[in-house]
């Protein structure tokens, strides 16, 4: 797996074949198959691999509000290290047949246990969370390739667009957008905003907690 890994960290995970696999192991396809039936295979794979990498502790932090977050920032540093992850984790649609990502599910199911909600809140709970650090992190890939192909930062490409940005930011059409300064642009970073819906959507989840019959 460690083969099919390092191609999805250079190339995206699109790059990933069994085809491409086998040429990085300097094997014939054939006898990749021996081991992985199928590219589908081999995705669920690579995807339980990566997440085998950070299993979430036992028992883990105090409270179900800690255990969540932790949580949550620990498969963001999943995705952070291999960007292109999140195209393969959907949770809500195809999931992976990947045990060590659904061990993820699992704790955070019993992080929330015994607190009032039913099995089926407490699993919406735990998928809303992996959901939306998968979203949040998108952006992440779709960076890693403009890094690529432009050799440029964010930062450096916001810097050299500077020109662009002053003449598009009407300020008669524009009134907040055109307000953006530095801590603005900061505050959109992609962590910044995993964090700040983060909370929010743990604040719900606290209401929810709290509110009688949940």
């Amino acid at each position: 797996m460690r083969a099919a890994i390092e191609l999805a960290d250079r190339h995206g995970s699109e790059a990933v074949s069994m085809r491409r696999t086998a040429a990085q192991l300097d094997v014939g396809v054939m006898s990749l198959y021996r081991y992985v039936g199928s590219r589908d295979e081999l995705n669920d794979q690579i995807v339980d691999a990566v997440f085998g990498e950070r299993p979430l502790p036992e028992p883990g932090p105090e409270g179900w509000r800690a255990k969540l977050e932790l949580s949550a920032r620990q498969e963001w540093q999943l995705y952070g290290d291999h960007p292109w992850l999140p195209h393969l984790v959907a949770v809500t649609t195809r999931p992976p047949l990947a045990p060590n990502l659904m061990a993820y599910t699992d704790w955070r199911i019993r992080a929330v246990d015994g607190h009032g909600l039913t099995f089926v809140t407490a699993t919406q709970i735990a998928i809303m969370i992996s959901t939306y650090v998968q979203s949040a992190a998108m952006p992440l890939a779709h960076e890693m390739h403009a890094v690529r192909a432009t050799r440029r930062t964010r930062q450096q490409w916001l810097e050299s667009r500077q020109t662009a940005i002053q003449r598009t930011l009407d300020s008669a059409r524009l009134p907040m957008v055109s307000r953006f300064g530095p801590e603005a642009y900061q505050a959109s970073e992609p962590e910044s905003i995993l964090e700040f819906g983060l909370q929010r959507m743990l604040d719900g989840i606290a209401a929810l907690i709290s509110a009688p019959f949940a």
